[in-house]
């Protein structure tokens, strides 16, 4: 669901390529305990959802420069959920793996998104994509990730008011830094995403969910690509913790 957003220039645009999202229900107080107060987790049917994306990030650029920035090319493993703020729908992250330490350092101070460093590989075979991430961020929790997937349908985007609009159609994200409510807008065209098969095994990613949940089948979709400009984050509210 697209957020109220009035729109100020974008500052830098980036590729996803090979996405898949990777969706479970799960229990609402799973997740309630994991997001700060000030977010109000969102439910579809009144079922809570968590959702796993690995992707390839190319042609990163920043806004007026000719060409994309040298060696910004990463692999990137997102764990999210789906919250609003005073009716303004979006994302939070529990979690961002990313192979490049550029990337995690930066947004780690400028946003304090929970990027950890991690050792990723993605390649292409004949049955599909294979993606591995292991954390490799001293102190971090241990989390890895393999996941073998391939897109078995025609693309199609959601219906409005479908649960797959409702999970993939959202464009910010939130987080907290210090006391500031921060949100983080996003533009790219409607998903057109493709189902997919999958054969996933993974420890560690999210373990404030009971096992149960996540070794159910999930909804699995494919991207094979996406063009997205992000847009200056916005101070948008305060937190009720004071200073002593």
């Amino acid at each position: 669901m697209r957020t109220e957003t009035k729109w100020k220039p974008w500052v830098a645009t980036q590729k996803w390529n090979d996405l898949l999202f990777i969706h479970w229900p799960v229990p609402y107080e799973s997740i309630r305990t994991q997001v700060p107060d000030e977010f109000e987790v969102e439910t579809y049917d009144g079922q809570a959802w968590l959702s796993i994306v690995p992707f390839y990030g190319t042609s990163n650029r920043f806004r007026g420069m000719p060409g994309p920035i040298p060696f910004s090319s990463f692999l990137e493993l997102n764990v999210r959920t789906y919250v609003n703020y005073k009716g303004d729908s979006g994302v939070y992250f529990f979690s961002l793996d990313a192979s490049s330490d550029i990337a995690v350092a930066g947004a780690r101070k400028l946003f304090s998104l929970p990027y950890f460093k991690a050792k990723m590989r993605k390649e292409r075979n004949k049955h599909g994509i294979l993606f591995t991430s292991r954390r490799t961020e001293k102190g971090a929790h241990p989390a890895s990730f393999s996941a073998h997937y391939k897109p078995i349908s025609q693309k199609s985007t959601a219906r409005e008011g479908s649960l797959t609009h409702w999970l993939v159609e959202r464009y910010c994200l939130w987080t907290i830094k210090g006391d500031k409510v921060l949100k983080g807008p996003i533009k790219h065209e409607p998903w057109d995403v493709q189902e997919a098969i999958l054969d996933l095994d993974m420890d560690g990613m999210a373990d404030f969910v009971p096992d149960s949940f996540l070794e159910a089948e999930p909804i699995v979709q494919f991207c094979q690509e996406k063009k997205v400009r992000f847009f200056p984050f916005e101070e948008v509210g305060r937190t009720e913790k004071t200073s002593i």
